[in-house]
């Protein structure tokens, strides 16, 4: 993986990120068009929130690689160039300027590696499951994340209605990656036969670095369909509806929607 193009082209615009002027800004990052494609997922201000959050998980290391890029690049540390820049962590760090850009150096190298490798590993990730059975609905949210993430609550809409009251209670799980989890269960809505959508969540989940998605749905009645989606805007949304023609698929009225039978004898 060392010779692996998109991770050259993700060192070569590092280093050259490096040499701009003043702090690190979205405007500095917008040029490098591979940076914003990998890490920001084509928005320059979502690439410039990874920065930020790189210099959170590495400051606990003074005097690691990692931090020594970020700080010469502009993040946590003035200087209008990168000459002045390397001065003022040669002053802070105490050792000369040389060292400053050797270490730089090797930052920009590993940060290209984990960009190229690992950075959907480290993003925060939920996990939405819909559970469709006779008229009701259950929704189970997860949320996970690394414990030195800065964390924001996310707001949720049933059928465009926001719920109060869901704690997203954070615990070890174990897990080799260190990461928290929180599960809220929502539970017990009815399907609306009547509107245009039969059931609908909503999930803002507004995180400093973007979150990735699992999404799933488990239908009894077979007649349904989910639509399960992400968006730009920090937005996750599924919805329940009808398969085809309304017609020729709603159930009769007093008919209950199908549901899951316990013999396997099929549908009820």
């Amino acid at each position: 993986m060392k010779n692996d193009p998109t991770r050259l082209r993700l060192r070569d615009e590092l280093r050259q990120l490096r040499r701009g002027n003043g702090n690190l800004s979205a405007d500095r990052i917008a040029v490098s068009e591979e940076l914003v494609n990998v890490i920001g997922m084509g928005s320059a201000e979502q690439a410039y929130a990874t920065f930020i959050d790189m210099l959170k998980r590495y400051a606990i290391e003074p005097e690691g690689d990692i931090r020594a890029y970020l700080e010469t690049c502009g993040v946590g540390l003035d200087g209008d160039t990168l000459n002045e820049r390397l001065d003022a962590y040669a002053a802070v760090h105490f050792v000369d300027p040389r060292t400053a850009l050797r270490r730089s150096d090797r930052g920009a190298d590993k940060l290209a590696t984990i960009f190229r490798d690992e950075i959907l590993f480290n993003r925060p990730w939920g996990n939405i499951v819909l559970y469709q059975f006779g008229d009701l609905v259950n929704v189970s949210i997860a949320l996970h994340i690394d414990p030195h993430a800065e964390y924001k609550p996310p707001v949720v809409w049933i059928n465009d209605a926001e719920l109060e009251g869901l704690a997203f209670e954070f615990k070890d799980t174990g897990a080799p990656t260190g990461y928290r989890r929180a599960l809220e269960h929502i539970d017990g809505h009815e399907l609306r036969r009547d509107k245009q959508w039969l059931f609908k969540i909503d999930v803002n989940w507004r995180m400093p670095v973007w979150p990735q998605w699992v999404l799933g749905a488990q239908l009894a009645d077979n007649r349904l369909v989910v639509k399960l989606q992400t968006q730009r805007n920090f937005m996750t949304e599924a919805t329940i509806s009808w398969g085809g023609a309304v017609e020729a698929t709603m159930p009769a009225v007093g008919e209950s929607f199908r549901s899951f039978t316990t013999n396997g004898g099929g549908d009820q």
